[in-house]
């Protein structure tokens, strides 16, 4: 009994020597500049951050920094918007461009971007491409690549591109309609081939969108967006995990539960001034997250936050504020 007693009692001092040494959950960096913004898709080539935003009024929104901490607003990619856009909007909207996806492939510049508006299912993907990179800034537009209208098991919108183990190539897109989906794209196009595309996380009851893959190891980190944005101080939206050993699924979240059945393992929840984080992305490596939430006490204003990713030892990636 004695014996008993002091191995519990070591036992005891260990655990609590190994909180005292486990890292703590660093606050979410210090930003200055122009911080306001909506779905962030954050990307840093060899000297420069950048960030690729949500834009109501033309164009795609693009920011960006020389350390990440300190943010400039650039002028938007086809700040008048194009004529094919008007297909996918009201007739009351010139330009409403959403949620764009954006990095370099090969030497090569692209931006996946949405077309739609608030609430419907007829929607567009587009792509635009610059050679050279990002940096050179050459963008030429291929178009729509992949679209939606009501009926259909998706809506064609949060764009984001993914490079698989073997080298494969895809794109990872889709909100509320059946949730979040994933489909080959071609490396030389960097176009989806017709048909093809697995269904890989949906919440009926809460809805999910703003799909995000992270290849890490053996495992590929689905990060989603969840409840309700755009709704100021009062959004409900929440970032949540899971994670599958093959890049279409099945998804399941810390506790095992599926995605497709509504799981994801938690990483941002609404705090008692900035409400809604969502909308996040990641650089490739998972090392660094960009996403947006709501100022309570600035009339519900989208702001940018950027954190450091902390990876535990089991694999899964911890809260990020």
């Amino acid at each position: 009994m004695f014996l008993n007693l002091k191995r519990l009692v070591r036992l005891a001092a260990a655990c609590a020597l190994g909180a005292l040494l486990a890292p703590a959950q660093a606050a979410p960096w210090t930003l200055t500049g122009s911080l306001g913004t909506h779905d962030p898709h954050i990307y840093k080539t060899s000297s420069t951050w950048w960030l690729f935003e949500t834009t109501d009024n033309g164009g795609i929104g693009v920011k960006y920094s020389s350390d990440g901490h300190a943010w400039t607003q650039g002028g938007p990619i086809f700040s008048s918007g194009l004529a094919w856009w008007k297909t996918y909007l009201p007739s009351n909207k010139t330009a409403m461009v959403w949620a764009p996806g954006c990095g370099e492939y090969n030497g090569l510049g692209y931006c996946y971007y949405a077309i739609s508006s608030f609430g419907s299912q007829k929607s567009a993907i587009g792509l635009t491409t610059s050679a050279g990179g990002i940096q050179a800034g050459q963008w030429v537009d291929q178009g729509a690549i992949l679209t939606s209208r009501p009926g259909d098991g998706y809506n064609a919108i949060d764009p984001s591109f993914v490079v698989a183990a073997n080298g494969d190539t895809y794109l990872v897109f889709g909100s509320f309609w059946n949730g979040i989906h994933i489909t080959r794209v071609s490396k030389t196009n960097l176009k989806p081939p017709a048909g093809g595309i697995t269904n890989i996380a949906k919440d009926t009851a809460n809805g999910i969108e703003n799909g995000f893959v992270v290849h890490r190891g053996s495992w590929y980190y689905l990060f989603a967006s969840k409840g309700a944005c755009c709704k100021g101080a009062s959004s409900t939206y929440y970032i949540v995990v899971g994670r599958s050993t093959s890049i279409t699924g099945p998804y399941v979240d810390k506790a095992g539960v599926q995605m497709m059945s509504g799981g994801g393992t938690v990483l941002a929840s609404s705090g008692s001034r900035f409400k809604g984080p969502g909308g996040q992305s990641l650089l490739a490596d998972g090392s660094v997250m960009a996403w947006h939430a709501y100022d309570a006490s600035n009339n519900g204003a989208p702001v940018l936050f950027i954190n450091n990713v902390t990876w535990g030892s089991d694999g899964w990636p911890q809260a990020v504020w």
